[in-house]
């Protein structure tokens, strides 16, 4: 398995001497900064498009985070530990301000943070621009360092769809490949499932037992869905089957074609699959795309283990908190913060 490590970091941390333990005789659980430098002042809109300007909570602690919401894994934490740490000031509440700052401006307009932060019950400032060029300004200030690569690759692929399959009683089946784009933020596997069928006009008869099916990419398989699945939400990698009680099971198609690795040529029983370069289709699997040299199952190979193409991804991040006085104080790295250890900072700053 690939490793691809660092989507975001501060050169701060990485230059000696600009953090560890402080000249008071204050202690805190997060990183101190030796001498605190002034945070650099910017003006950027909020989720609901008005202005916010750091300066103007000179007085305020202030929890400043820098996220992106297509960010599959560590920014979600982050913000999960903002939305804890919020609900757990203890009387600090209008003492202490929570902003979080987009790295994806492409993707995170104001209209898409509103409905975001709505979808995630986030209520503190989530700041964006209509100019790219004033958030990288704000990076460089910062330094923030952002992988730009890394961003645009948790987008989801130009003119995805999500699959919605139908298996009847007679082994018959439908396949509906809805596009991702008409679905919203807040959609949920229902709202696709209903959308999809509506538009291609197919219901399910009522007087037949019906299971439902999702797609599991880790295994390459169809899996029962659980109780409460059609009430999640729907993201590009949604795939559902709906499979009637008497149906040859075996008979349901793949939830997604050639493994991601290749597209169908032909129909019905001549489809087949032209593979991308370096993928092959296994002995007798028509419809499957993997790695050149792994279909040989008696080895113990896996053929979809590499086929895949699952990456571990790490990011590095620093969440910081200025003081009253405008200065960045403490760092929080990563994500495994004392949640308890975070707040303490906060209200130790706040009484200073």
């Amino acid at each position: 398995m690939r490793k691809s490590f660092i989507s975001l970091f501060l050169v701060s941390i990485m230059i000696s001497g600009c953090l560890g333990q402080g000249g008071d005789d204050l202690e805190f659980n997060g990183i101190e900064y030796r001498e605190p430098p002034i945070a650099p002042d910017f003006t950027l809109l909020d989720q609901n498009g008005e202005s916010f300007t750091l300066s103007d909570h000179n007085g305020t602690v202030i929890v400043v985070a820098f996220i992106y919401t297509a960010c599959p894994d560590i920014c979600l934490a982050i913000s999960a530990n903002m939305a804890w740490a919020k609900e757990n000031l203890d009387g600090y509440e209008e003492a202490v301000l929570f902003i979080s700052i987009t790295i994806d401006p492409a993707r995170d307009t104001v209209e898409h943070m509103a409905e975001w932060t709505e979808l995630m019950n986030y209520d503190w400032a989530h700041l964006t621009s209509e100019q790219s060029s004033e958030l990288v300004q704000i990076y460089r200030d910062w330094n923030v360092i952002v992988d730009n690569e890394h961003i645009a690759a948790s987008s989801p692929p130009e003119d995805a769809t999500n699959r919605v399959l139908l298996l009847n009683e007679n082994n018959s089946t439908f396949k509906i490949d809805y596009p991702f784009e008409n679905l919203s933020l807040s959609s949920t596997v229902s709202d696709l499932d209903t959308m999809a069928r509506e538009e291609n006009n197919l219901t399910l008869d009522s007087e037949v037992n019906w299971t439902l099916y999702k797609w599991d990419l880790d295994t390459w398989s169809w899996t029962m869905a659980e109780d409460g699945f059609l009430d999640s939400n729907a993201d590009h990698n949604t795939h559902i089957a709906w499979v009637a009680q008497n149906a040859n099971f075996s008979m349901l198609p793949v939830g997604v074609d050639c493994n991601g690795k290749g597209w169908v040529m032909g129909s019905g029983s001549n489809s087949h699959c032209m593979c991308d370069g370096g993928y092959e289709r296994p002995d007798g699997e028509w419809l499957s795309c993997v790695l050149e040299g792994t279909s040989d199952e008696e080895n113990g190979t896996n053929p979809h283990s590499e086929s895949l193409s699952n990456y571990e991804v790490g990011h590095s991040t620093v969440t910081f908190i200025l003081d009253k006085e405008m200065r960045k104080r403490i760092a929080y790295t990563g994500t495994s913060w004392d949640l308890e250890g975070f707040v303490v900072d906060l209200q130790t700053l706040a009484d200073e």
